[in-house]
């Protein structure tokens, strides 16, 4: 009997801990939640504004019509420009063209060669740079424009956005107060209006 007892004992102690650890799961839970928001959008499409009619270009001639940018950005965003001319096959451009004489309302031009748009953009907003033309004129009166005399002109315009929001612009472009004044001061304003 001392040694049923004993079987028993050493039974009961192993399928006790074995029954309540396998066969109950005291005092446990499980929880999942989940959250979704769709994150911004920043793009646009840049379209030259050809001219219709083929011309020879003399200095001072529209070389097209200027710059505009179809904004579809989901959310406020930051614009800049830059128009370039280049001569024939170059991939250098040419420094001695002024190819903007009035870029329009709330541009205006940094240091970097860039236009900044001073206002935000979002999704539906169509934004017109240099909307009288791009020209075919030198830089100032000392460029000799007869080294173009029988070759190609080419525009080619770039444009960058950023999101407005948490004042990215100015690490993403370069941009300081000190060095950039009033661009930096324009842009940074749309950016705190948007939030932190």
């Amino acid at each position: 009997m001392k040694r049923f007892r004993k079987i028993l004992i050493v039974l009961l102690a192993i399928l006790v801990p074995v029954s309540i650890g396998f066969g109950f799961n005291f005092f446990s839970g499980e929880s999942s939640d989940s959250a979704e928001n769709q994150a911004m959008t920043v793009e646009g499409t840049l379209t030259i504004n050809q001219i219709s009619e083929a011309q020879n270009l003399v200095p001072g001639d529209k070389i097209c019509k200027g710059v505009t940018m179809n904004i579809t950005s989901s959310a406020v965003s930051l614009l800049r420009v830059k128009v370039d001319i280049y001569c024939a096959d170059s991939k250098t451009a040419e420094t001695d063209i002024a190819p903007i004489k009035n870029a329009g309302d709330n541009w205006l031009k940094g240091s970097d060669g860039y236009y900044y748009y001073t206002q935000g953009v979002k999704n539906g907003d169509i934004v017109k740079l240099a909307e009288e033309g791009i020209y075919f004129n030198g830089l100032n009166d000392n460029v000799d424009m007869n080294k173009y005399q029988g070759k190609k002109i080419k525009v080619v315009a770039n444009a960058e956005l950023v999101q407005a929001k948490h004042g990215v612009f100015a690490e993403k472009w370069g941009l300081s107060e000190n060095k950039d004044g009033d661009i930096y001061t324009k842009l940074k304003k749309i950016s705190n209006d948007q939030g932190q």
